[in-house]
């Protein structure tokens, strides 16, 4: 009994790394604030060289826009990045730090796990999934 209740304790007093972050997540989102406003949604679709795009704002106006993203051969570490960060394969969690100054635009990506969303902060990842955005923009354009 008393090594049963001595394991509880320490297991007890043990802290959590709260410095690791991953889970299986449904969509990515991506906001730009400031100048140069977008904010949109990716989700997987059932085909797995494809992404859909769904557009919520963009220029500082309420956007309702939807299309494909098609993997291609400039997407590529992007698209493969995005699906092991939302597959548990990937850290999201870094030493990223967005700015505090008061002017300027600043980028925040985000995982979405049922309205659950958790910032990016892994610098590597979060540079290849900024490639989106100016994917989505070049699609608004057009």
């Amino acid at each position: 009994m008393i090594p049963l209740l001595f394991a509880i304790m320490a297991f007890a007093g043990c802290q959590q790394d709260s410095s690791n972050v991953k889970g299986y997540y449904d969509a990515m989102h991506y906001v730009t604030e400031g100048g140069g406003q977008l904010d949109f949604k990716l989700y997987p679709t059932d085909n797995p060289e494809e992404l859909k795009a769904v557009i919520s704002r963009y220029a500082f106006r309420d956007t309702v826009a939807q299309f494909n993203i098609d993997l291609n051969s400039s997407n590529t570490s992007s698209f493969s990045s995005l699906q092991k960060a939302m597959n548990n394969q990937i850290q999201i969690n870094g030493d990223f730090r967005q700015s505090t100054l008061p002017t300027g635009s600043w980028t925040h990506i985000y995982l979405d796990s049922k309205g659950q969303e958790v910032e990016v902060t892994n610098t590597w990842l979060r540079d290849s999934l900024l490639v989106f955005g100016d994917i989505v923009r070049e699609l608004l354009r057009k």
